[in-house]
């Protein structure tokens, strides 16, 4: 065996071939089978002995049998009720349990409850967007460490000026320091999907860039809608367009900007100063 394959290894193909089952393109399966990437993964999380790993999406629990010899637990999710009972019929480590779970609905708060946890999954691409912000908006784990697409990852990673930045970004980075872990070509899965994809980590921050309250996420979703427009019109929607660029002045900011040129510190102090101002107050 390569030097370089994690231990616990088992590559998703024997694995469906045990069991007599293929990929569902009707839950867009797509099976990591480069052990390379999974080491990689594994290197990321960087599990403590005294945590739950929180793994979205196990399918073949090839990551889960990889990352339980560093942690306390793996909580494996898994909606796939074919892969589940093979699952449960294939030996796997002690400290790895199966949970059939849809990973969109999962109560992620209660296993943080517990005690330290990780994250860790190849993210569905159809939802990757909605588990990225429930990762976001429900606080209480150390570190996650997610599959996504190229295109998406790029978006989580982007800075001010970039044509990726946007709502997603901003969101994402008031919160947590984004970090590219490797990228993965449609070669690393089984079947081949037709994109690129990344591995992305995401780090919670102490202090957040900016607060994500309800005049937040709506000051950056009416500008990134109009990203190619001025803050001044952008804000209209928000504050009504006689007081918007009397709302950027009072924090500096030019009302002929665009919003990507914006920081997320810049955002903030944007959406603070809205709250003062009629009609938008």
């Amino acid at each position: 065996m390569d030097p370089a394959t994690p231990a616990g290894w088992l590559d998703p193909r024997t694995f469906l071939s045990r069991h007599k089952l293929r990929p569902k393109d009707s839950f867009g399966q797509c099976f990591l089978i480069s052990p390379h990437v999974v080491r990689a993964i594994v290197e990321a999380v960087d599990a403590r002995a005294d945590e739950t790993i929180v793994e979205i999406g196990t399918g073949t629990g090839t990551l889960a049998r990889c990352l339980a010899p560093a942690a306390r637990r793996v909580l494996a999710i898994e909606r796939d009720r074919d892969l589940v009972a093979a699952l449960a019929a294939d030996p796997l480590p002690p400290n790895v349990t199966v949970v059939e779970a849809d990973a969109a609905t999962f109560d992620y708060a209660a296993v943080y409850a517990e005690g330290p946890t990780a994250v860790v999954g190849n993210l569905p691409y159809q939802i990757t967007g909605r588990l990225i912000r429930a990762l976001v908006e429900t606080p209480g784990w150390r570190v996650a460490v997610v599959m996504v697409q190229q295109e998406v990852g790029k978006r989580l990673a982007a800075s001010p000026g970039d044509d990726d930045w946007g709502a997603l970004s901003v969101f994402t980075q008031a919160a947590c320091a984004v970090e590219k872990v490797c990228g993965a070509a449609p070669g690393c899965f089984h079947p081949a999907p037709r994109v690129q994809s990344t591995v992305v980590r995401l780090t919670p921050r102490a202090t957040p860039l900016a607060v994500e309250d309800r005049r937040f996420q709506q000051v950056v979703k009416a500008l990134f809608a109009a990203r190619r427009k001025t803050l001044r019109n952008g804000l209209s929607s928000v504050v009504g367009r006689d007081h918007a660029a009397a709302v950027c002045e009072s924090v500096g900011i030019d009302p002929g900007a665009r919003p990507e040129t914006l920081t997320i510190e810049q955002l903030g102090r944007l959406s603070e100063a809205t709250k003062t101002s009629a009609p938008g107050a």
